[in-house]
């Protein structure tokens, strides 16, 4: 786990103890003042991203025309805490500000067939021939944010609301490794030139097109989020709050690429009534 990781995830439990400790240790205090409950809520929210990456990306530099990366998807998490202020009080309220602070993972893989490609095969008496292998490009992406998103709840029907608002990422990792695949036959490997600028894998059948950074990349991301929200409220004054959003990024991952990140997002909010923070 990574020291930023680790930090996140600290910074997410000392919050949420915060608000949930003040909260319970007011309420259950019958000598304690009363006062008005500003309508403020806070709580963990976790969830699964459904990832959908769109470049032009080549697979290689080079001035023959190569296969270009059009699409690329992958499973990611989130997970992080969550604010909520109701508007207009907290009794028969439709409308709120829905805060999160996010670690989000939105990874990608993007796959396209290439040309017939000659190869080396070797046969059990160690013969070598030059064979035509089917080949593909593989890049692996791997992109990971802190998140900060903030959305306006509308309640049309009872619990059940649209939500729509920005969100502002700013990237820890954007790193791809992209690797050029022999096929088919099984056994076969790519010649080697001994002053080949590529590296390749250890059975040779693998050639490291590119690794590490992705190159003139943007850790900064700006999008939009939007989708619906149902509320389940509980008799103890919290809530679950199932929600699905759609998350169109804004600002492109790569401006030379026209490289651009978009999330189908489904997570789970769960809030506590809190006045720890005024």
């Amino acid at each position: 786990m990574s020291n930023g990781l680790q930090k996140f995830i600290l910074t997410i439990f000392i919050l949420i103890l915060a608000g949930t400790a003040t909260t319970f240790s007011q309420s259950n205090n019958p000598l304690a003042p009363q006062k008005e409950v500003i309508p403020f809520y806070i709580g963990p929210v976790v969830g699964y991203n459904r990832v959908l990456h769109s470049a032009e990306l080549q697979t290689f530099e080079s001035e023959v025309p190569c296969p270009v990366f059009e699409n690329g998807s992958a499973n990611g998490f989130f997970f992080g805490i969550s604010f909520e202020y109701l508007l207009g009080g907290a009794k028969n309220s439709t409308q709120s500000i829905i805060a999160r602070l996010l670690y989000n993972s939105m990874p990608a893989s993007f796959e396209v067939t290439g040309d017939e490609y000659p190869s080396i095969l070797t046969d059990a008496q160690g013969n070598q021939t030059q064979v035509s292998s089917s080949t593909n490009h593989i890049n692996e992406v791997t992109y990971d944010m802190v998140s900060f998103d903030v959305q306006y709840k509308f309640n049309f029907i009872e619990t059940f609301g649209l939500i729509v608002g920005p969100t502002f990422d700013y990237a820890l990792t954007r790193d791809q490794d992209q690797l050029f695949q022999l096929v088919t036959p099984d056994n076969a490997k790519f010649e080697q030139a001994p002053d080949s600028e590529f590296e390749y894998s250890e059975d040779g059948r693998t050639l490291i097109a590119a690794t590490g950074e992705i190159p003139n990349s943007s850790a900064f991301r700006a999008g939009i989020k939007f989708g619906v929200q149902y509320e389940i409220i509980l008799n103890s004054g919290m809530y679950i709050v199932p929600n699905f959003n759609y998350n169109f990024g804004i600002t492109n991952l790569s401006a030379d690429d026209d490289w651009r990140v978009n999330a189908l997002q489904f997570g789970v909010d769960i809030r506590f009534p809190s006045t720890s923070l005024f």
